[in-house]
C-alpha cells in the first residue's frame, strides 16, 4: 500500500538525519497457528551522558549527568490476513544530576507525549531529579478490509517528508534534541487508508487531543507519479485550520523535496498564522548519504530578545508542534557506513538569525546481532542564555555541550 511506503520513507529519513538506525529485529514467536500468531518484540536501551549547560538562571550546575533506561515490550497478535492487535509497554527511568535538570530541554525524554483523554500512564517515581514511568504507548487494532486499511486506537502516525526540520508531521513528532528516536509516541486516533486508483491514495485521520474542543482530524491525498510523489492535506489541528502540501522527486542519485504548512486560521486567536516551510535535497551514493535543508519557521520569533516570551506563551511549542525558537534555519546531515559494523553520522543545524550552530555527531558499532553501541555529542556554538537577566544571546549556543554513550539491544 502507498501509505505504508510513504510512512516507511519518512521514518527512515528521520532516523538517518537524527543519527541512528536500529539493528534488525528478531521477534519471539510465542504462538503460531494456521489462522493466528502471537509474538513479542521490542528493545532495551541505556543512554548515559554528561551535559555542560550554557543556560544560567535555572539553578543548573556547571556539569550534570543524564541517564535514561528504556524498555519497550511490543506485543502483536495477528489474526490471519484480517487483523492485527498491537500493544506496547514503555518503561522509562530518567535520572539527572540536578533537581532542575529535567527542565533543561536537551537530552533524553524531551519529546512530549501527545495529549490523551484516556491516561494509560503510571508515574511510579516522581522526584525532581528522578522519574520512573510506565506508559501503554500502543493499543491499536488494525483491520485489512480488502483495499481499505483501518486502524483504531493508540498508534504512530507520520505525515510529511522533511528530515531535519519537520513541517507536516502533524500527529506526533520527535524533538531534534532527543537522544531516543527509536519509536514515536502513540496518538489516540482513527485512521483509514483508502486507495483511489493505482497511484492515488486518501489518508483520513481523526485524533484525540485531550478534550472535545481540541479534537483534531485531517485528510491527505497523495499521488505517486513515477519518480515523484505529491501530497495535499487539510487538517483541523487543536484550534488551527491548516493546509499542508509537499512534493518529492528522485533524479538518479538525488532526491528533491519541499513542503509547506500554513495555518489558514487560528480559531482561538482569530488570526491567520504564518506558514512553516522546508526545502531539501538528498544525495545517495554508495555508503554515503548527504542531506541539506532550508527552513522557515513562521511560528518563531524574529529576534533573540523575544525567545523567552515565545517559550512562555507559544502553544505550538507547548504541544510539541514546533521545537524551534527562531525564524530562519539551514541544516545538513551525512550518514557514512565506514564498515559493515561501523556507521558515522553528523548533522549541522543552524539558526541563521542569531546566528548559532548545533553540531550533532554519533558513531555506532554493531557489537553483535541486534546489539548496538554508540557514542555521540551535541555541541552548541554561539552565545548562551541568562534567564535571570531575561534573555538569550543565541538559541542553539544555549544548549551547551552534551556527550553520551548509548547501548541498545533489539529483540
Amino acid at each position: 500500500m502507498p501509505t505504508r511506503r510513504a510512512e516507511l520513507a519518512a521514518l527512515l529519513g528521520a532516523a538517518a538525519a537524527l543519527a541512528w538506525a536500529p539493528a534488525a529485529r528478531a521477534e519471539v514467536q510465542i504462538y503460531e497457528g494456521e489462522d493466528a500468531s502471537f509474538s513479542l518484540g521490542g528493545y532495551a536501551r541505556e543512554l548515559t551522558g554528561v551535559q555542560l549547560p550554557a543556560i544560567e538562571g535555572l539553578g543548573l550546575p556547571d556539569s550534570l549527568g543524564i541517564s535514561q533506561a528504556l524498555v519497550r515490550l511490543e506485543w502483536k497478535l495477528t489474526l490471519g490476513e484480517l487483523a492485527t492487535v498491537e500493544v506496547h509497554d514503555r518503561f522509562a527511568l530518567t535520572v539527572t544530576g540536578s533537581d532542575a535538570a529535567l527542565a533543561s530541554g536537551l537530552g533524553v525524554g524531551v519529546t512530549p507525549a501527545p495529549s490523551r483523554t484516556v491516561n494509560l500512564r503510571s508515574l511510579i517515581v516522581d522526584e525532581p531529579s528522578t522519574t520512573l514511568e510506565h506508559d501503554l504507548d500502543r493499543l491499536v487494532l488494525r483491520l485489512f478490509l480488502g483495499r481499505v486499511d483501518v486502524a483504531v486506537g493508540r498508534q504512530a502516525i507520520s505525515w510529511g517528508t522533511s528530515n531535519l526540520f519537520t513541517v507536516a508531521d502533524a500527529w506526533a513528532a520527535f524533538s531534534p534534541f532527543d537522544l531516543d528516536t527509536s519509536q514515536k509516541r502513540g496518538v489516540d486516533a482513527l485512521r483509514v487508508g483508502l486507495p483511489l486508483g493505482e497511484s492515488v491514495e486518501l489518508d483520513l485521520v481523526v485524533a484525540d487531543r485531550g478534550s472535545a474542543d481540541d479534537l483534531s482530524g485531517g485528510a491527505r491525498l497523495t499521488a505517486y507519479l513515477g519518480d515523484a510523489d505529491v501530497y495535499l492535506a487539510l487538517a483541523k489541528q487543536w484550534g488551527e485550520l491548516a493546509v499542508m502540501g509537499g512534493v518529492s522527486a528522485a533524479v538518479d542519485e538525488v532526491k528533491l523535496r519541499g513542503e509547506v504548512w500554513w495555518g489558514a486560521w487560528d480559531l482561538d486567536r482569530e488570526e491567520v498564522l504564518n506558514p512553516r516551510a522546508t526545502i531539501g535535497v538528498d544525495w545517495f551514493h554508495g555508503d554515503l548519504t548527504l542531506s541539506v535543508e532550508a527552513h522557515y519557521n513562521g511560528a518563531g520569533a524574529e529576534r533573540a530578545g523575544d525567545y523567552v516570551a515565545l517559550a512562555a506563551t507559544s502553544p505550538e511549542l507547548a504541544r510539541g508542534e514546533i521545537f524551534w525558537l527562531g525564524r530562519y534555519y539551514a541544516g545538513a546531515a551525512a550518514v557514512y557506513k565506514l564498515t559493515e559494523q561501523l556507521t558515522f553520522t553528523v548533522s549541522l543545524l543552524s539558526n541563521l538569525g542569531d546566528p548559532s550552530l548545533l553540531v550533532v555527531s554519533a558513531l555506532r558499532y554493531d557489537v553483535a546481532e541486534n546489539v548496538d553501541l554508540g557514542i555521540g555529542a551535541f555541541d552548541g556554538i554561539g552565545g548562551g542564555a541568562d534567564l535571570s537577566a531575561g534573555g538569550f544571546e543565541s538559541e542553539l549556543g544555549a544548549y551547551g555541550h552534551l556527550v553520551y554513550l548509548d547501548l541498545a539491544a533489539w529483540f
